[in-house]
């Protein structure tokens, strides 16, 4: 085995079990189309955890929302469109926790950032909420040398799945 092979096959396992995502929980009304939808006006993320989180934790969740959107295609409202192609993506923060971990790591599997995030999907011109996604997203220290060192990964992760679920509600995109 060469020892190229063995550094990606060691690299592979030290990232195994380094981050876990579940699959995301999406309901959608069935009385809606989303491919009627062309812009999303994607509206500031709210804290919902009943506890203070830092201020610039809504903030980059935000933008990583428009980024991710952005990235696949789904287009943001520029304020000139028509009110019945624009779907509302309207966030909150259920859960947040993310620990620096300064010392020793703690035994293998203890969490030490997590982030619960829900997204309405909402017609603007009726503000019927036609879709709701949950997502939760966590990183494990203790499991090897390349665990997160900040919130921003944890953060866009979560922001990329909400992205992806939307697309896939859109269907294929011409």
């Amino acid at each position: 085995m060469s020892r190229a092979t063995l550094i990606v096959l060691l690299f592979s396992i030290c990232l195994f079990g380094c981050s876990s995502t579940t699959k995301p929980v999406v309901w959608t009304s069935n009385d809606i189309a989303f491919t009627d939808f062309q812009y999303f006006d994607i509206q500031p993320v709210a804290n919902a955890t009943g506890h203070t989180v830092m201020q610039d934790i809504p903030a980059f969740l935000t933008d990583s929302l428009k980024q991710q959107f952005m990235a696949r295609d789904l287009q943001l409202i520029d304020h000139r469109q028509a009110e019945n192609e624009v779907l509302i993506v309207q966030s909150e923060i259920l859960k947040y926790k993310f620990q620096f971990w300064t010392g020793p790591p703690p035994p293998a599997g203890n969490t030490i950032g997590l982030c619960i995030l829900r997204t309405r999907l909402i017609q603007q011109t009726t503000g019927q909420v036609v879709g709701e996604i949950i997502t939760t997203n966590q990183v494990n220290v203790g499991r090897g040398m390349l665990e997160a060192k900040s919130p921003d990964s944890l953060l866009q992760e979560s922001a990329a799945q909400i992205a992806r679920e939307v697309a896939k509600m859109r269907g294929p995109h011409d």
